[in-house]
């Protein structure tokens, strides 16, 4: 009768012992699942704001280069003009116009 409340009492504990390291376990599980969760939304969000910033300067870019194509025809213009300008002033000047 010793013996088999003694294996009884052993069949019990190891139960016990199975049962609290499995919810133990699986409360660490779920543990780690929330902050592995909480990183990756961080990163998440970091790297949403660093693909917005990323658009936003292509955008800039975009603007910077319209209006870099626009001054550069415009300076192409304004040379024309100024060479124009040039043999206007130099036919002038054969004619004996004003000095």
């Amino acid at each position: 009768m010793t013996i088999e409340i003694t294996i009884l009492v052993s069949v019990v504990s190891v139960c016990a012992a199975l049962f609290f390291g499995i919810k133990s376990a699986k409360r660490a599980d779920v543990t780690d699942i929330e902050e592995r969760a909480k990183k990756n939304a961080e990163i998440n969000f970091k790297l949403d704001e660093s693909i917005s910033l990323l658009r936003n300067m292509q955008d800039e870019m975009k603007v910077m280069s319209a209006r870099m194509t626009k001054d550069e025809k415009d300076t192409e213009m304004s040379a024309l003009r100024f060479a124009d300008l040039e043999k206007r002033v130099e036919r002038i000047e054969e004619k004996g116009g004003p000095a």
